[in-house]
């Protein structure tokens, strides 16, 4: 505790990460921060992030969150257990399985949040809003860390960390491997004409390679086991269009579209609802505007897109089926098609 009564929480790393979560904390905690750049540190001073100290100061925080480059997250876990010891220290990385034995008071735990952007200037309070926090711990230490988690606005999910590294491997690093390589087999000087497709599916690539690779090599086995299964994939649809097999073909790109149509439908927590959209100016603020007046909370949005890249439908996600059905009822006086 500190003079004002606030339990103090420490940061180490200040970048956009560990910026958005000193923001996101800083009110209901005492936030205590550090980081190795001292422009960052001075950053986060001149613009009220938190109080910047040296590491040792943060013994006997409620907690301490490793906010480093990946690279770098070993070692600076193996420095703090012993320099905070008895202190809880928990990290961000976004692969858990090399550091499941590090000694001490530890919490494993990854926030599924985060943009192609990176430092402090990328730095948002709301980052973590409506965003699931992996916690791959037991115990009461994982509940405080948990609590926290909260008040940045993010949702709580336990796994393992054998889950987690073959869960993040399947749905965000061999994504990011795929759409590196498709950038990389793109024909040059074809840019002016290409589509929405290939932009969307791109659009990861834009990531800061170092960290990718970090990440890559830090869960290689789970990427290569993935990365093969898409080369597989590739294999077989390659062999049905040189046999040129129309009817194989069909069946092939309809059994991947059905599978692609049902993770629309999976339940992530919240109740979703798809509104067409009319290709027309301000038909995106005219819909949101409606469910806003209306005193609606949305816990999440998404655009799809249409098959021309320019109409298509938005995903509203409320918190409750009622927060849902009222939704449709203002959008359906107001003219707005839903599905």
């Amino acid at each position: 505790m500190t003079g004002s009564g606030k339990k103090k929480i420490g940061i180490i790393g200040l970048g956009m990460i560990g910026g958005s979560l000193a923001l996101a904390l800083n009110g209901a905690y005492d936030v205590i921060g550090f980081d190795t750049d001292e422009s960052t540190r001075e950053y986060a001073i001149s613009r009220g992030f938190c109080r910047v100290v040296d590491v040792e100061e943060m013994r006997g925080a409620e907690a301490v969150f490793v906010c480093v480059p990946i690279a770098a997250t070993a070692d600076v876990l193996c420095s703090l257990s012993d320099k905070l010891s008895g202190t809880i220290v928990t990290d961000v990385a976004s692969v858990k399985l090399p550091f499941a034995a590090t000694r001490g008071r530890y919490v494993g735990g990854h926030p599924m949040a985060g943009t192609e952007k990176g430092g402090i200037a990328a730095a948002k309070p709301h980052l973590f809003q409506n965003a699931y926090w992996v916690i791959t711990a037991d115990g009461d230490d994982a509940v405080i860390v948990e609590n926290i988690v909260k008040s940045t606005g993010a949702r709580p999910l336990r796994m393992t960390a054998e889950d987690h590294d073959r869960a993040v491997a399947a749905y965000s690093h061999v994504p990011h491997a795929v759409a590196y390589a498709l950038t990389s087999a793109a024909v040059s000087g074809v840019s002016p004409i290409a589509g929405s497709g290939f932009l969307d599916t791109t659009r990861i690539a834009k990531s800061d390679g170092e960290f990718w690779a970090d990440v890559m090599l830090m869960n290689a086995k789970n990427v290569l086991r993935g990365v093969s299964s898409v080369s597989a994939e590739l294999d077989a649809l390659s062999g049905l269009i040189e046999h040129g097999d129309r009817s194989a073909l069909i069946d092939y790109l309809t059994a991947a579209r059905k599978k692609r149509v049902a993770l629309d439908c999976i339940d992530l927590g919240g109740e979703a609802l798809y509104v067409d959209l009319v290709d027309r100016q301000g038909e995106f603020e005219r819909v949101l505007g409606a469910v806003a007046r209306a005193g609606i909370d949305v816990r999440n949005i998404a655009l799809v897109p249409g098959r021309d890249g320019v109409s298509g439908a938005l995903r509203l996600e409320f918190a409750t089926a009622n927060d849902r059905e009222r939704a449709r009822a203002v959008l359906g006086e107001e003219g707005t098609w839903q599905e």
